[in-house]
């Protein structure tokens, strides 16, 4: 029953409240102020969703290093004192274990190890061949910065050396597996990993080899020239945040 002003309470009270929306009546004002609200709804939902699910990615670009050392085995003579001037200049002693450059892992049968068979191979079991490893610095996509999870490998200048910045880092030495030539050094005690900076062009491990085995020369692509020594473990990926933003221009 409705009274003289037309409420329907008694038609629309508390059984009315089981009636779907759909069926109700719905005045012009509740219509427009159901429109208002719910749109500012969608808007309101719209909006924590672009913020919430939101994934914000981490460039990462590396333009080409200016200089880099390389070594001429014809004149090295394993003396390691390259290694000796590195670890001295970057860490305080004499460590060869620490030296960014690598010469006494080759020293006794040359990159590939004892594998190729005694006598057969570089190294002085071999054919007295003493190879130096030195960083590549290597063109974009470098190989251990995309792998760290961490962004701690940074392109530094004067000379735009691929450094690992020891504050960002935390050891978990991904970057160590992910160099094809095994490049990367840990330190153990620090559980801080590192690397070749190029001494900011003036490097000492060509200052110190009594030989002239080694030389700092401009930057030339030498990934493609010398082969990878290290196989890198099937799990070493980029991290999705960087995929995020590879994925625009590779």
């Amino acid at each position: 029953m409705s009274d003289k002003n037309g409420d329907r309470s008694g038609e629309d009270g508390a059984a009315g409240q089981n009636i779907p929306i759909w069926k109700r009546g719905v005045t012009r004002r509740q219509f427009l102020l159901g429109a208002t609200v719910g749109g500012a709804g969608l808007l309101l939902t719209a909006a924590t969703s672009g913020v919430l699910g939101k994934t914000e990615g981490r460039a990462v670009y590396s333009p080409k290093a200016k200089g880099m050392v390389i070594g001429d085995t014809t004149r090295c003579v394993g003396c390691r004192r390259c290694e000796l001037a590195c670890s001295e200049f970057n860490d305080g002693k004499a460590q060869p274990s620490l030296s960014r450059i690598k010469v006494g892992r080759n020293y006794n049968f040359g990159p590939k190890g004892v594998q190729l068979g005694f006598w057969r191979g570089a190294g002085r079991f071999g054919n007295h061949r003493i190879i130096q490893d030195t960083c590549r610095q290597c063109p974009h996509p470098v190989p251990c910065q995309m792998a760290c999870p961490y962004g701690a490998i940074e392109v530094s200048g004067p000379v735009n050396a691929r450094v690992i910045n020891q504050e960002k880092c935390r050891g978990c030495r991904i970057c160590q597996r992910a160099c094809p030539w095994g490049m990367t050094t840990f330190n153990e005690e620090l559980k801080k990993a590192s690397k070749c900076h190029l001494c900011n062009g003036d490097p000492e491990c060509v200052k110190a080899c009594p030989a002239g085995a080694l030389r700092y020369v401009v930057w030339v692509d030498r990934t493609k020239d010398i082969p990878g020594t290290f196989v890198i473990p099937a799990y070493i990926e980029t991290p999705d945040d960087v995929k995020k933003t590879c994925v625009q221009c590779h």
